[in-house]
């Protein structure tokens, strides 16, 4: 009898601890679900958020060309990170902005054990283009608005502004000169008030501009006003005002100030008999946007991410 019992006990345990293995091996199951099918599905849908935003960034470029442009770029890009998208997923719900949204399946390593093969992640990225209100790397010299985009010569002592006024169209700024502000910019802000530095600086200027043509040698899309873009050292950013007026040396006369209306883009042709000869040209860049308008087409414009 005694015999009997302990095989009897010795079978209850022995169910026991069956359940107990199959329900730990459960909880390890889903705990490797989560773990790795988690951490998987997490991962895909952080290259996928980065590639939609890379590709909106991109398609924004083209927005001032045309909707047409801004999608080639956009699916130019998002095929490069592996994520291309398609016509469909590629909108535009402003004339200002282009938005794209993509879906991918991920599929499961353990979550198939409970029939989950696989998983849906999705991203959408929007960006906007709108005037640059404030930017870094910006060269120290000033136009007014009138001789965009018209003027292809930036004239000290002539046209811009003016021998009587003492100045050649350049910018006091943190450099330490006006070489070093234009081969470095520096940071100017829409609205913020700016001031003069007179004089020609023949030499510093002919330096700085022999050092930026000379950067871009290697890069074939700079040597034309029609192919650079902003990664072009020999295109640097000027700062607009309304209009040269009560200025004499340093000093702004009267009521009026001399203040940041916008800024353009202008590509360097060459540095010669104290004239900076280039063309303006419709450019993005980084910085930060505002909401405003009406800065031509020829305006500084900046892109954002905004979802």
């Amino acid at each position: 009898m005694k015999i009997l019992l302990k095989l009897l006990n010795l079978r209850d345990e022995s169910g026991a601890t069956l359940v107990i293995v199959a329900l730990s091996m459960v909880a390890l199951m889903g705990f490797a679900t989560l773990t790795i099918d988690g951490g998987r599905l997490y991962s895909e849908k952080s290259k996928l958020q980065k590639a939609m935003d890379a590709t909106v960034l991109a398609g924004a470029q083209g927005l001032r060309t045309s909707q047409a442009r801004a999608r080639e770029l956009a699916e130019e890009v998002s095929d490069k990170n592996g994520f291309k998208v398609s016509a469909s997923e590629v909108t535009f719900p402003a004339g200002d902005s282009i938005k794209a949204k993509k879906e991918l399946n991920v599929p499961m390593t353990f979550a198939r054990v409970i029939g989950i093969n696989d998983a849906t992640v999705s991203a959408t990225a929007t960006a906007k283009v709108a005037p640059l209100t404030k930017a870094s790397g910006i060269a120290p010299i000033v136009i007014e608005e009138s001789n965009i985009p018209s003027a292809t010569v930036l004239n000290c002592g002539e046209t811009n502004p003016g021998t009587l006024q003492g100045n050649c169209g350049y910018l006091q700024s943190a450099a330490s000169n006006i070489r070093e502000g234009l081969e470095n910019g520096a940071t100017y802000e829409v609205g913020k008030t700016v001031w003069t530095d007179p004089g020609g600086s023949v030499g510093q200027v002919d330096q700085a501009v022999e050092y930026l043509i000379n950067s871009d040698s290697d890069k074939p899309h700079c040597q034309s006003a029609s192919t650079a873009d902003n990664l072009c050292k020999r295109v640097i950013t000027v700062v607009v005002i309304e209009e040269w007026k009560d200025v004499n040396g340093k000093e702004v006369k009267g009521k009026s100030e001399l203040k940041v209306k916008y800024f353009a883009s202008y590509w360097l042709e060459k540095y010669e008999d104290k004239k900076l000869y280039g063309k303006f040209i419709k450019m993005i860049a980084p910085g930060e946007i505002g909401s405003g308008t009406g800065i031509g087409e020829y305006g500084l414009y900046g892109v954002k991410l905004i979802e």
